[in-house]
């Protein structure tokens, strides 16, 4: 379904239509509660409902987010994560990334960290015995996937992780807690950083942003309503996660050969 109506005029032709087509879509395959439904628009951005009378007004009013281009709080489902390529790029990552990784530490280093066997042995290794369709490394993946679409939090993947070890057959070979999990997807511990931005994308809460709790340009809050019981603010509004490079770096020097080449 075309999404450039979204980048639009608010006033123009071809956005009305597409606010339109968007509604029809909301009314045919979202969930309501009370007859309201999340609502996209650059105040709310889906996380304060409204009915269909004022999910329109505002669309209008507010302009819709224009980062919203999955209308998954709405119906939209995906059976995997997609990127552009239309393809598994979690699965696809790890496929077409696993040489490289084993080349950026260097073989030796990648073997005296029990590092390869592991990696290879989960991605070859059967869910359980007489599995055909998952290994570890693949079911882990596929659920990780989730986790990351749906929000779930840590506590509530472990408390899945835990009850399909118990329904799966014995011996199976599925990570029991989260952690175990995010050992067999980063087996060399690759460092990633967890940042606060904008709901509407304007700014990254770091630097001289870090300890601000509005948006300076566009002024909506840094968290949501929700409480989270460890702080005194609530949850995140939106989370960027970002993988160093210079970690990376560190790791491509390990190699003699690939550390004269980048010279």
């Amino acid at each position: 379904m075309d999404r450039s109506w979204m980048n639009a005029r608010r006033i123009s032709e071809e956005y009305e239509k597409g606010v339109s087509v968007f509604l029809q879509y909301v009314k045919e395959n979202a969930k309501s509660v009370d007859g309201t439904y999340f609502c996209p628009c650059v105040r709310c951005v889906n996380q304060i409902r409204q009915d269909l009378g004022n999910l329109h007004d505002h669309l209008f009013m507010f302009g819709i987010t224009k980062s919203y281009t999955v209308w998954t709080w709405h119906g939209q489902i995906l059976d995997q994560p997609m990127t552009s390529r239309g393809t598994n790029y979690v699965e696809e990552w790890m496929t077409d990334h696993l040489e490289d990784m084993i080349r950026d530490v260097g073989e030796n280093n990648f073997l005296r960290a029990n590092l390869y066997d592991s990696v290879i042995n989960d991605s070859e290794q059967p869910l359980y015995p007489g599995c055909t369709n998952f290994t570890r490394l693949s079911a882990t993946l596929k659920l990780f996937s989730l986790k990351a679409r749906n929000g779930w939090t840590d506590k509530s993947f472990t408390e899945l992780l835990e009850l399909l070890k118990e329904m799966l057959p014995e011996n199976n070979t599925l990570p029991i807690r989260n952690y175990e999990a995010k050992k067999v997807l980063c087996p060399m511990g690759l460092e990633y950083q967890k940042i606060h931005a904008c709901p509407n994308d304007f700014v990254l809460y770091i630097k001289e942003f870090a300890s601000l709790k509005h948006c300076p340009t566009c002024g909506l809050s840094r968290f949501t309503k929700k409480r989270d019981k460890n702080t005194n603010d609530g949850a995140p509004g939106k989370v960027m996660w970002y993988l160093p490079i210079i970690p990376r770096f560190k790791r491509m020097f390990f190699v003699k050969e690939d550390a004269k080449n980048l010279k």
